[in-house]
């Protein structure tokens, strides 16, 4: 079934203008409700759940300090406050005549043995520097408090050898008092670096990552495009074309369904960062200018060149050769042979569906073997891998996400991929071979030098298309057989 040119022209001309300003206002609020998703969905986490569901209305740039920082602020507030009303309590009972002359002699006759005075001034030091350093100049650094947990250990270490607490009787609220200035100190430590950084960290790269999809594109397509938008909020869609001679529906709607009315908010959000990922993919498609030559000799073996592309601070690397087979069956192997690819591709460890989302949408974990002679070592991926057609143009696309189920491994460094794909078309001039390109935008993480990061990733990319190769051979000869 077609559909003719000039009528989705005109559709598609008017849906497209509100379709591009919807995207800002979808990736924004997906940014937002993807914190809550991912923590819900996790039940073995409930406390993080609940802090990263508060995190939820929180921007990094709005100049308000988080929720979590809010909170942190509240408890070094609740460590003076208690450690004052612990003193006074102590004061009252050492009390021999009266209160107020006991009062006199923590105070003006004040010295390290006999006066637990200290604790408070130990309390309001913290107090002054945390609040300073956290709430006042929003620091994001632990050196802080780790002065004041310094000062603190060190002033209770040395109080426990000097102070007399013969003199009061042993009474034993002033061990109370000494361990509780201890462990509020620690807790305080432990919950900025545990709870306050982190999570203020990874809410802030969610935040970033998602509107990066949305920047890129942008600057991908340019003011002209985007000075077009359309106010009018339009409901209507258009259906992708369907390739002349073309019988099946299911493959061109790939990439521009919008979520099921049974999908959860998660998976909503998986569906809007697969469609943004499959349009950025495409625009880069149109880049011609600024690429840089890498590696390799000519087409049939492969040709790279790399990028630098300031919305992800990074190089985003473009394999281009020319492939002896049809373009559909190479995409039918790349979207749905995935997880046997490890077969016949020694660059990739293990491959896995961890969670099918839709006919064309689905979350991957991907381990890749190590690069440039051991010096890149494992790394692994979770993707959200989304696959399509589109105006005769095949697509098998993935961008990197955060999945519940599947946290950091300690076996591997977890890497982060960017929106990418691999793109086919036709040769003009013969049908049966296929124009391949794949774009690569990966973030390896650690402490690898730039050099090393751009030739394993130029080796991976050619050693993949000669894999690749090997088996659409070996497709071939089982078909003609």
């Amino acid at each position: 079934m077609s559909i003719n040119t000039n009528e989705r022209d005109m559709v598609r001309a008017s849906t497209n203008q509100g379709r591009n300003s919807k995207i800002t206002a979808e990736t924004i609020y997906g940014s937002l409700s993807s914190s809550s998703s991912v923590g819900g969905a996790n039940g073995s986490d409930g406390s993080m759940s609940r802090t990263e569901s508060r995190m939820c209305a929180w921007f990094p740039d709005s100049g308000k300090m988080s929720p979590v920082r809010r909170t942190f602020c509240l408890f070094v507030t609740f460590d003076l406050i208690l450690t004052f009303i612990l003193w006074v309590i102590y004061t009252q009972l050492i009390g021999d005549s009266s209160v107020w002359e006991a009062f006199t002699k923590q105070l003006a006759g004040f010295t390290i043995k006999s006066s637990l005075f200290d604790t408070v001034m130990l309390a309001a030091m913290r107090f002054t520097f945390l609040l300073l350093g956290y709430a006042l100049f929003r620091l994001d650094h632990w050196w802080v408090i780790a002065l004041t947990t310094f000062l603190t250990c060190g002033y209770l270490l040395a109080k426990c050898f000097l102070f007399d607490f013969k003199e009061n009787n042993n009474n034993p609220l002033s061990y109370v008092v000494l361990i509780i200035s201890f462990v509020l100190a620690w807790a305080e430590t432990w919950f900025l670096d545990f709870k306050v950084i982190p999570v203020e960290k990874k809410h802030r790269d969610r935040v970033n990552r998602d509107s990066h999809y949305v920047s890129e594109r942008s600057r991908l397509l340019g003011d002209s495009e985007q000075g077009a938008m359309s106010g009018e909020d339009n409901e209507y869609y258009s259906p992708l074309v369907t390739p002349d001679g073309s019988d099946d529906e299911s493959e061109h709607r790939a990439g521009s369904q919008i979520p099921r009315r049974g999908h959860s908010r998660q998976e909503q959000d998986f569906v809007r960062q697969a469609k943004e990922t499959m349009d950025i993919t495409l625009d880069m498609l149109n880049l011609e200018d600024g690429w840089k030559f890498q590696a390799g000799n000519d087409l049939e073996h492969g040709i790279v060149h790399s990028q630098f592309f300031k919305a992800y601070n990074r190089k985003i690397f473009r394999l281009q050769a020319i492939v002896n087979m049809n373009p559909k069956r190479i995409w039918e192997e790349l979207a749905y042979g995935t997880n046997t690819s490890p077969q016949w591709n020694p660059t990739l460890v293990e491959c896995r569906t961890l969670e099918t989302i839709d006919d064309n949408t689905e979350i991957s974990y991907n381990i890749a073997a190590e690069a440039a002679g051991g010096l890149l070592t494992s790394r692994d991926f979770v993707n959200v891998r989304c696959w399509g057609v589109r105006d005769g143009v095949y697509l098998s696309c993935a961008c990197g996400t955060t999945y519940p189920d599947m946290p950091p491994q300690k076996k591997y460094v977890r890497g982060e991929n960017g929106p990418g794909g691999i793109i086919l078309k036709p040769l003009k001039d013969d049908p049966n071979k296929s124009e391949f390109t794949w774009f690569l935008n990966s973030s390896l993480k650690g402490w690898i030098p730039q050099s090393a990061v751009e030739q394993g990733l130029s080796g991976f990319l050619l050693d993949y298309l000669k894999y690749l190769v090997q088996r659409l051979e070996e497709i071939q000869k089982e078909e003609d057989s």
